[in-house]
């Protein structure tokens, strides 16, 4: 094994070059490329749209390997180095045979450099084969997406044909400007002649010729860090000489040629700035997108908000209905309204008390209007733990007249039919209560809408219809992440098709976005100054039931205020409370915790807790609808001498394999 002839002058180590510590394992190379940071809003859109960066340099996949590998480099006074090789490649059985492909650095980061990159101009290029296809493509680009790290790659031969022959040589040339350097005072070629990209190559031989004559060499060749020598290298003829028995798949073969002073022109790397990758130079436009839509679309919901306030009576306190309504002044309703807390029940309906508050009618209101019934014994309830431990509810018509309400009338009819009074109907089998609920919130929308206390109304019915809207936006966005996934590579692979993609992308997202508020607020409704008062009157009395210490309920001995106050409290939401509070006062002796008249269970087992789980828990079930069964080098600034050299550490690179 022969080794460097260089000066014992060049003995220290390289500055600025990327040192392997003492004893630690050899690195890939990991390109060195600082991605430019995105905002969050980018982030998530490349979630949301499934983007993933441009797709790696093919790496050879099958067991193809190199009979022999053999260049020639000859380095001309102005600084153009022509680069001629002829590859043995050698086709295993499991592979394609169409022909091969060498790929060729033609862009680097400058080592940890993050302002500016090596770039080496390849040109030139042909190939020929004595023996198969040398038909060839010429393509640049980046690997993973990274404009720091490019690639021309060199696809050689026919896909409609197949080489029949174990092994087909090719030959290519081609030129490189901006591959030598002066490093440390010594100009030189210090190249990645065989790159960590290819199968594996037996027999590498590498010759290289410079003006003057080669003054010093050097080689490498192993993973990626390795300062292991190659077989040979030496001086023949003033030339550089290197033989390499076997480079495995993931190595590297580094060569270092030292070139007299003075003799070659152009002799350092070409330099420029960092290249922008395609999200970086997009992120401004998207981000700019992002801003302007975002202040359009909150200028719009403002005014959608401003147009959808409530009205209310001018003149006299939140609640208070004026005794001459028509001469009444009416104006927006404010936020900062303070409505007084009520301490009776609001003379409506409950389920229309429940709509006016939020503008919705769901499993709520359902439960909350069938006990009402039931207190104004239109029906009767009892609750029980059914075979499988969840709560079964049934109810038995006892007095339709009851029914005050024209959709009072039309639930009771939903629900029992033409059954004789006193049948009992099991209200909790799954289903049996989801058409009835539905057309309760249609109903109940409507009576407030003829009744005049909504200008407005929002998309009422059960809890399913928040879930309609968000599969609605999930469809949205699953149409368009599918319509542009086709293209999404080409798309991202370019600062235009990427700055493209980002705008229509930032557009959607705050269109959605917008979509989603506006919903919110639209969901809510618009209230008349009439249906602003009963709202206040009705929120005065949610206040008193939320806030209400058992010692400061105030109710006529005898009277049933867990009943009367029951329907609201679950209306409100608070049922639980409230029937912890009517447990307190059973234990103050202020109320006896008996079975209400209008429940026809067994009296011993009857308890406000149980019952109020269980008529919550059933109506929730009888309204659920049933289920149907090669790459970057360590910078401009390394030599391949002085002691910092190894494999990968210098210029070029690249990599090769059968397609």
């Amino acid at each position: 094994m022969s080794h460097s002839t260089g000066s014992p002058a060049m003995t220290a180590g390289r500055p600025g070059a990327r040192q392997r510590p003492p004893g630690a394992a050899p690195h890939r190379r990991t390109g060195g490329a600082t991605r430019a940071a995105l905002m969050g809003f980018l982030a998530l859109l490349m979630v949301a749209l499934g983007l993933t960066a441009a797709p790696q340099r093919a790496l050879a996949q099958t067991s193809d390997s190199f009979d022999s590998w053999t260049a020639d480099y000859t380095v001309g006074t102005d600084g153009t180095t022509h680069v001629r090789e002829t590859l043995v490649y050698r086709f295993a059985s499991d592979s394609a045979r169409h022909g091969m492909y060498r790929t060729l650095l033609t862009r680097e980061p400058d080592g940890d450099n993050k302002n500016q990159d090596i770039v080496y101009d390849v040109s030139n290029v042909q190939v020929s084969s004595p023996d198969a296809p040398a038909s060839f493509t010429q393509s640049d680009e980046a690997t993973k997406g990274n404009p720091r790290e490019r690639f021309v790659t060199i696809k050689i031969g026919d896909a409609n044909k197949r080489v029949s022959s174990a092994t087909a040589t090719y030959v290519i040339s081609y030129d490189v400007k901006g591959a030598l350097r002066d490093a440390q005072g010594v100009e030189q070629l210090y190249w990645d002649a065989v790159g960590d990209n290819t199968p594996d190559v037996n027999d590498i031989r590498i010759t290289v010729a410079v003006p003057g004559g080669a003054q010093q060499v050097q080689c490498f060749s192993g993973a990626v860090g390795s300062d292991t020598a190659c077989t040979s290298s030496s001086v023949a003829d003033q030339q550089a000489v290197f033989h390499q028995d076997v480079k495995q798949g993931s190595e590297v073969m580094t060569v270092g040629v030292g070139i007299a002073s003075g003799l070659v022109a152009n002799g350092t790397p070409r330099l420029e700035p960092a290249a922008k990758s395609s999200a970086a130079q997009a992120a401004p436009w998207g981000i700019a997108t992002l801003a302007a839509a975002a202040i359009v679309g909150a200028i719009y919901l403002v005014r959608f908000r401003k147009n959808s306030a409530d009205e209310r009576f001018l003149g006299v306190p939140p609640g208070t209905v004026p005794v001459d309504v028509d001469a009444a002044q009416v104006g927006p309703a404010s936020k900062h309204d303070v409505v007084p807390v009520r301490f009776d029940p609001p003379q409506i309906p409950v389920a229309l008390g429940g709509l006016l508050v939020d503008g919705q009618v769901d499993s709520q209101e359902m439960t909350a209007t069938l006990v009402d019934l039931a207190v104004r014994r239109a029906i009767q309830l009892r609750s029980t733990t059914g075979r499988h431990g969840s709560s079964e509810l049934f109810g038995r018509l006892i007095d339709a007249d009851k029914a005050t309400t024209p959709y009072e009338k039309k639930l009771l009819d939903a629900l029992f039919g033409s059954v004789a009074v006193g049948t009992e109907v099991n209200l909790s089998d799954p289903g049996s209560m989801s058409d009835a609920s539905s057309e309760l919130a249609r109903e109940v929308a409507a009576t407030a809408t003829n009744q005049g206390l909504m200008k407005r109304i929002g998309q009422v019915g059960t809890k399913r219809s928040g879930a309609v809207i968000g599969s609605f936006v999930v469809l949205i966005g699953a149409w368009f992440g599918g319509s542009l996934l086709s293209n999404t590579a080409a798309l991202a692979s370019n600062a235009a098709g990427l700055t493209a993609l980002m705008i229509i992308g930032a557009l959607v997202v705050v269109g959605i976005i917008t979509l989603l508020i506006r919903s919110s607020i639209a969901r809510r409704g618009t209230r008349t100054a009439m249906g602003r008062a009963y709202t206040d009157q009705v929120q005065g009395f949610e206040e008193y039931l939320k806030t209400a210490e058992a010692d400061q309920l105030k109710f006529e001995e005898g009277q049933d205020i867990f009943s009367q106050y029951l329907p609201w409290a679950i209306a409100f939401g608070i049922a639980d409370r409230w029937a912890s509070l009517c447990e307190q006062l059973v234990a103050q002796g202020r109320l006896t915790e008996t079975a209400p008249y209008w429940y026809y269970g067994d009296p011993c087992g009857f308890r406000y807790a149980y019952f109020t789980s269980g008529v919550l828990s059933g109506v929730d079930s009888g309204i659920s609808v049933p289920e149907s069964s090669g790459g970057a080098g360590f910078g401009s600034g390394g030599s391949a001498f002085g002691g910092g050299g190894f494999s990968g550490g210098g210029g070029g690179g690249g990599g090769a394999g059968g397609w």
